[in-house]
């Protein structure tokens, strides 16, 4: 029996090929939600309202946004009773300078890092933070607009290639893990699943860059750490990625929209199937 109406926002209506939207779209019906996909470029607003293909949409119980820019996506989840992860928080820590600048704890460190766009000379950001140093884009996912910078030359072709106006987070590469770190999948602040991601070829350990998985058993560092994250930052499902220093754990970033196929293939755990029971439970309340 079908009790509510829910979507995810995401790209385009039709996301059959994205495992993360299947997965969440199976576990929501097991629940009796009825769960469609709304793509962002499928829609537009009008003086009419949310149009999504000709049809007014919006009013969901709840929306999961999987989408990260722009104003239409605002509108739908502002449309809907609920949204997760909370919109307003969404739209602060889907930047990895937010993320920096807001989240702190004594059981992790955060590497070295600078703020600019690429009017900085690269002398300057080279005698802060040594080289080689990481340059991120402030919005990108599955390890895009991400460099690691050797030298001049490498730093005068991102700012060609992107312009001098896009700004930029420098951080303090953290060499010893290089091509390696933790990701911990969290639900409002109790580590889930956790497993190191390894990549031989790359600096970057994204899974989508064919990172190998391997399960880690989560300890009590781990544990305290996701209750300070979501304390601090309210995130309900959020990916924390962490780096191994010389000393610990450096946070690398939190993301707001994590993909569930590396997590579940690994682990087995239904992640998606938590996430929808965690949903339905706020429904019930």
């Amino acid at each position: 029996e079908v009790t509510f109406d829910a979507a995810i926002i995401a790209n385009y209506d039709d996301m059959s090929g994205s495992y993360t939207c299947n997965r969440l779209c199976l576990e929501a019906e097991k629940r009796g939600i009825r769960m469609e996909t709304v793509g962002v470029l499928d829609t537009v607003i009008t003086d009419d309202g949310i149009i999504n293909r000709g049809k007014v949409i919006g009013g969901y119980d709840f929306v999961i946004n999987r989408y990260k820019w722009g104003h239409v996506k605002d509108a739908i989840a502002g449309s809907s009773q609920r949204s997760y992860n909370r919109i307003d928080v969404f739209n602060i820590y889907v930047n990895k300078y937010e993320q920096y600048r807001r989240i702190r704890s004594g059981l992790f460190d955060k590497p070295r890092s600078i703020l600019s766009n690429g009017s900085v000379e690269f002398s300057a950001i080279a005698d802060d933070l040594g080289t080689p140093f990481v340059a991120k884009g402030l919005e990108n996912s599955q390890g895009s607009e991400i460099f690691l910078i050797d030298c001049k030359d490498d730093y005068d072709k991102i700012i060609a290639e992107y312009g001098s106006g896009k700004e930029w987070l420098f951080q303090e590469f953290i060499s010893a893990s290089r091509g390696r770190d933790l990701r911990v999948f969290s639900v409002r602040g109790r580590p889930i699943v956790s497993m190191i991601r390894e990549n031989e070829n790359d600096f970057r350990s994204n899974f989508a860059l064919g990172s190998t998985l391997t399960l880690f058993d989560n300890d009590d560092v781990i544990e305290g750490i996701t209750e300070e994250i979501y304390r601090q930052t309210g995130i309900d499902f959020v990916g924390i990625d962490l780096l191994f220093g010389k000393e610990g754990y450096c946070l690398c970033e939190v993301n707001v929209m994590p993909g569930l196929k590396g997590v579940e293939s690994v682990s087995g755990v239904n992640v998606a199937g938590t996430i929808m029971e965690t949903i339905r439970g706020d429904l019930d309340g």
